[in-house]
């Protein structure tokens, strides 16, 4: 089994220093790959597009990026840093969008193999949905990639490597918080992802590893909002009318936590229930500045990128996957105490 190894770590205060804040972070990118993800986008088709003029353009080395979906704004702004990063490294890149569907995502990757590539890699969309995809590349005998997300099965191929953030922290960071905040018998919701994917079930167990610290704070109820906004908003429209005491939501992703603040700014509702987010998105971080959102675990898009690339270049030098260590990158806690070093 490979070692984990932690890039850019950084101490996380977990009582205190959520008062203080923490430590900073480096630059995040240009203005272009801070647009909203939707504007970045591009569609299925263009991607395949992209891909396939990449592919016909020749080149000893090739590799290919299955992206989870485009329109998640973390998903988008990972994609463009990996794009950047391996290129800078004179290292071929084709990038596609699954769209959030696993089936298009493991065609994607078949794809990536017809087309020769010498590594593929992905945000996997599914913990087991994503096995066929795993086999694919291990039947090739081409190393497997998977940014952020976990595949089952991955333990027992050698030509799988993890780079992403360890979610448990980021569930436990927000329980941490909620427990040095909240008021005596709070009660709160939780609004989540789709329950089979691993990096939510991480963050959920997290939560509530650190709530068992108190347990005077009740979830009163879960809800699958599918990490959207707009789902997050009507969510808490209709939550707002069946709950009288609500202290706290809590979010799986900023998106959802962003169409809570809409909902609750609509309804006068906004103070008094605290909003948590995990991603650190460039809207999230804005709302956090602005009094919103309560915090957000940032994930460092940027480091896990550099990570990828760099095990992109290490295996164009010919190095054994199965010598390649798996990466976590540290999550960054923010709040309206140290939100302005995270700001562009």
């Amino acid at each position: 089994m490979k070692k984990k190894v932690l890039r850019g770590l950084l101490p996380v205060v977990l009582a205190a220093a959520w008062l203080t804040g923490c430590g900073g972070e480096g630059d995040i990118g240009t203005q272009e790959t801070q647009t909203p993800a939707a504007d970045e986008a591009m569609s299925a088709e263009e991607d395949a597009a992209e891909a396939d003029g990449e592919a016909a353009s020749g080149g000893d080395f090739l590799v290919g990026f299955a992206n989870n979906s485009d329109t998640y704004n973390y998903c988008a702004k990972f994609r463009s840093y990996l794009k950047e990063e391996t290129e800078a490294k004179g290292i071929q890149i084709m990038v596609t969008d699954a769209a959030g569907d696993t089936n298009v995502q493991n065609g994607q990757v078949d794809d990536f193999i017809v087309q020769n590539a010498k590594v593929v890699s992905a945000i996997s969309n599914d913990l087991d949905g994503s096995v066929p995809a795993l086999e694919a590349a291990k039947t090739a005998g081409i190393p497997y990639i998977s940014f952020l997300t976990q595949v089952s099965g991955g333990e027992d191929y050698e030509g799988y490597i993890y780079v992403g953030s360890p979610n448990v922290d980021a569930g436990k960071a927000q329980g941490d918080y909620l427990c040095e905040v909240l008021p005596e018998n709070a009660q709160i919701l939780y609004f989540t992802g789709e329950p089979n994917d691993q990096q939510y079930i991480d963050r959920k167990q997290g939560l509530t590893d650190a709530l068992a610290a108190r347990s005077d704070i009740t979830i009163m109820d879960e809800y699958n909002v599918k990490n959207a906004k707009d789902q997050g908003m009507r969510t808490a429209e209709d939550c707002l009318m069946s709950y009288d005491v609500i202290d706290a939501i809590v979010c799986q992703n900023d998106d959802a936590a962003l169409g809570v603040v809409e909902a609750l700014k609509s309804a006068g509702r906004l103070d008094g229930i605290l909003v948590l987010g995990v991603d650190g998105s460039d809207d999230a971080l804005t709302s956090v500045k602005n009094g919103e959102m309560a915090m957000t675990a940032l994930q460092d898009a940027r480091a896990q990128a550099q990570a990828g690339a760099d095990i992109f270049e290490q295996l164009k030098n010919g190095k054994n996957p199965a010598e390649i260590e798996d990466v976590y990158v540290p999550f960054k806690i923010v709040s309206s105490e140290n939100v302005d070093e995270y700001l562009q």
